[in-house]
């Protein structure tokens, strides 16, 4: 039981944020200033304007705040706009690349990145090298605790969309405390179907402490936002070969940079922690 703790516990620190979609070609951009269209973009962000010309690599979009000019090969799906549709004044999701503790199979593009802290005391970065391919890192703070006896922890992991809305990565993540005898290695694969409102989430998680290989996790994980700026999050592990399971459920509050998540963890196996154990966490997008 305290093996089974202690890997979701270093789960919850491994905030691994891969693409490979076909880039759009010119022959499918219609350039028309008077019709509004939305660009969804390979990080699953939206823009919404007119497009005024097109060439062999980029468009130039009229938007509200002037023009701009999008790469074709960031660009995943172009719609027309729905006049109608609340959800094209919202601002994008800033947490698309993670659930509470593990990473979806949506990417961080090239260039961007973001700060996380974990009840404070943990603390983790995550950036996008490439479209493709991003990094993490990370170290505890806790309190009294000598820095050559804190946790670290380092990973990194690569995917992207293979079609429209379908995404796949796989990563991996080692972490250890000052003075253990071992590290822990974590490896995963995970599939996202995204949508406009949010996304869901299915893989498997494989975990190696010394001689102790083939402990895995099956990942049932989804986010919904209901309102520009509230989503519900679950990420649920089952752990086949240990009969448990870890249950969580919680909102998320966004900003335009910035999402806090306000929720609990279940960690079952016969443990009764009542409504469940508080978990909270900060996450800041540059």
């Amino acid at each position: 039981m305290k093996r089974f703790l202690s890997i979701y516990f270093v789960m919850m620190i491994s905030l691994l944020p891969l693409h490979l979609v076909a880039q759009i070609s010119p022959e499918e951009v219609t350039v028309d200033s008077t019709k509004a269209i939305v660009l969804t973009l390979t990080d699953g962000s939206q823009l919404q304007g007119e497009i005024l010309s097109v060439t062999d690599t980029e468009l130039e979009l009229q938007k509200q705040a002037g023009r701009i000019f999008v790469r074709l090969d960031r660009i995943e799906v172009i719609h027309t706009a729905d006049p109608d549709a609340p959800l094209r004044r919202w601002f994008k999701n800033p947490n698309t690349s993670r659930l509470f503790v593990s990473p979806t199979a949506r990417p961080l593009q090239k260039g961007q990145g973001y700060y996380q802290n974990v009840y404070i005391f943990i603390s983790g970065l995550s950036y996008g090298i490439t479209d493709n391919f991003s990094v993490t890192g990370g170290i505890s703070m806790l309190p009294g605790v000598r820095i050559s006896n804190q946790l670290f922890f380092g990973g990194a992991r690569f995917g992207g969309a293979v079609s429209e809305n379908h995404y796949f990565s796989a990563g991996a993540v080692a972490a250890t405390a000052g003075g253990a005898d071992s590290a822990l290695y974590i490896g995963f694969g995970n599939y996202t179907y995204a949508h406009s409102r949010g996304s869901f989430t299915t893989g498997i998680t494989t975990f190696s402490v010394m001689d102790d290989v083939g402990a895995y996790s099956i990942l049932l994980g989804m986010d919904y936002r209901f309102s520009q700026r509230i989503a519900f999050v679950t990420e649920n592990h089952v752990f086949p070969q240990e009969s448990a399971t870890v249950l969580s459920y919680g909102l998320r509050f966004m900003g335009e940079q910035m999402s806090v998540d306000l929720a609990f963890l279940q960690p079952g196996a016969g443990i009764n922690v009542g409504f469940g154990i508080p978990f909270l966490d900060f996450v800041f997008n540059f």
